[in-house]
């Protein structure tokens, strides 16, 4: 969560495994999002907006209704409401607003790139692969940007970091060298820097475990995402109070298909009935609970994250958040990733990017087994000397006493689980879904959102492609460096932009079409995707 999930190799060739699609679809009842049995540690306090307008009855209309209130949903409907002419956009949030994925993630934007790219290159061609390594690590200048815009930089603490790759077997290190080199030289300037360490200049340098044997060191970013997106959630709330609205405990359990008599999708959600010519899915691993055809092309995955208390040396080696890390075990394991708060008790937000697959039950808790993976995982990876002492309980100096009585007194504060999404191709899904794929037929033409022409004020203008469904899913583990980015695009297609800029930097294969769709669920293999997840390199 929150890059939790992509430095693996995607393998493409062998029979489905129902035992593994079971496991990878575990915690997901009805495909319907539920109401998480754990509390997420970036959620207390909750902003003001978590719950609004809970007890109103939705609009019958709206231009635009979007599904989904997590970082996809932010960008979207900011983009949207900045460069639309006066739609009315409602969003439906099944629970609280941002309760799902990304209230629930790691807080990294740190990009899978070396990982990943030769890989890619092999599969899609050299030029698209750098498109897609472009689009990556685009998101971090992009979110700090947003983050500066907003004025919510040191709220949100969003800030770049040392990102730090370590490494705890020989041949995994040396073959991400291999592959390090292979980036470097396709990408050239492009690449950006990193830096590599071996044995006991790894361990010095970032204060690790002796077991560590190399270290690759990047920029990267990290980010409190719950205060990131309702930050600037509120903030289109108040700048648009006529245009924008939120309904929340209103999950979407169908839509209807335009008739003659309602020329629209018709929306069915726990609030009532509403109508609109845009339906836009941005609920990621919930997606094909509405849009069926997607079954086994996205498929939901359950991790684990933590709060932690830093051991009394730890510092040293996290520099207050001034670091980020992911953990490479072995080829056999995977990886965990982690990152600290720059402030309050300086908690160190531990993710297993590997263990909870298989564990986790129907009931969407945490398994016992990633459970306690991470609750044990961290002194071994820096070191009993650099984790040092078993850091006490601190009291708040602001006066404010968040989550008293509600976080535990030990090393692990907190831990939860949610649940993410794994795109069957790798690839996630963005922009307009065709009629075949949907299911149902569009609205017509006529339906469109207008507007009174400014010259004539008689006039009427369309101020929004044809009506449809849209969608940005499907992010692999990696939304951090995907969804703004690939809302931003849906939301200017939606808008009928000129597209020729955003053709420059969107990957034109993240594209819906019914052959990929057929494709993605001819060709993947939940069992051997498993597989190489715990494998990262596949040596």
């Amino acid at each position: 969560m929150g890059n939790c999930v992509s430095r693996f190799k995607h393998p493409f060739s062998v029979s489905r495994s129902s035992s593994a699609e079971k496991n990878m679809g575990s915690g997901v009842p009805d495909g319907l999002p539920i109401a998480e049995p754990t509390t997420s540690f970036w959620t207390i306090p909750a902003t003001p907006i978590s719950k609004p307008r809970s007890q109103e009855s939705l609009p019958s209309h709206a231009d635009v209704v979007i599904i989904g209130s997590g970082i996809s949903g932010a960008s979207f409907a900011r983009t949207l409401l900045e460069y639309g002419d006066c739609l009315h956009v409602v969003m439906l949030e099944a629970q609280d607003v941002c309760s799902g994925a990304t209230g629930r993630n790691g807080g990294h934007i740190f990009p899978a790139t070396y990982h990943d790219y030769e890989d890619l290159k092999k599969r899609v061609g050299e030029d698209m692969a750098k498109k897609m390594m472009g689009f990556r690590k685009a998101h971090l200048d992009e979110i700090l940007a947003i983050a500066a815009e907003e004025g919510i930089t040191e709220y949100t603490q969003c800030r770049a970091v040392e990102g730090v790759d370590v490494y705890f077997d020989k041949p995994t290190f040396e073959e991400a060298q291999r592959k390090l080199q292979v980036y470097q030289r396709d990408m050239g300037d492009h690449a950006g820097s990193y830096t590599c360490y071996e044995g006991l200049d790894a361990q010095e340098k970032f204060h690790l475990s002796p077991l560590a044997v190399g270290c690759i060191a990047t920029k990267a970013g990290a980010i409190h995402p719950y205060r990131f997106v309702t930050s600037i959630l509120s903030r289109l709330l108040t700048g648009y109070p006529k245009e924008f609205e939120i309904h929340t405990h209103a999950p979407c359990t169908s839509i209807d298909e335009p008739t003659l008599s309602c020329p629209f999708y018709r929306l069915s959600t726990a609030r009532g009935v509403i109508t609109t010519p845009h339906v836009v899915h941005l609920t990621n691993a919930y997606a094909p609970a509405l849009l069926p055809a997607l079954k086994g092309t996205i498929l939901p995955i359950r991790e684990t994250m933590t709060a932690q208390r830093p051991g009394r040396n730890l510092h040293a080696s996290t520099l207050r958040g001034g670091r980020s890390f992911v953990f490479f075990d072995s080829p056999r394991k995977g990886f965990d990733y982690l990152t600290q708060l720059p402030e309050g008790e300086h908690e160190l937000m531990f993710g297993a990017g590997f263990e909870s697959t298989t564990d986790s039950g129907d009931n969407a808790m945490y398994g016992v087994h990633s459970a306690a993976h991470v609750g044990g995982a961290m002194p071994i990876y820096f070191g009993a000397e650099s984790w040092g002492a078993e850091a006490l309980p601190t009291t708040s100096t602001d006066g404010q006493d968040v989550g008293v009585g509600l976080w535990a007194e030990g090393r692990v504060k907190a831990i939860w689980s949610g649940l993410l999404s794994e795109s069957a191709d790798g690839m996630p899904w963005v922009g307009k879904v065709p009629v075949n794929v949907a299911g149902r037929k569009a609205p017509p033409a006529s339906s469109a959102p207008s507007a009174l022409n400014s010259n004539t004020e008689m006039l009427k203008s369309v101020v929004t492609a044809a009506p449809g469904e849209w969608i940005a899913a499907g992010y692999s583990g990696e939304g951090m460096v995907h969804a703004w980015l690939s809302s931003k695009a849906v939301a200017l297609m939606l808008l009928g932009e000129d597209l020729t800029k955003v053709k420059t930097w969107l990957p034109e294969l993240f594209s819906v079409t019914e052959d990929r769709v057929k494709k993605a669920k001819r060709t993947f293999q939940p069992h051997v995707l498993l597989r190489g997840k715990r494998g990262v390199f596949s040596l």
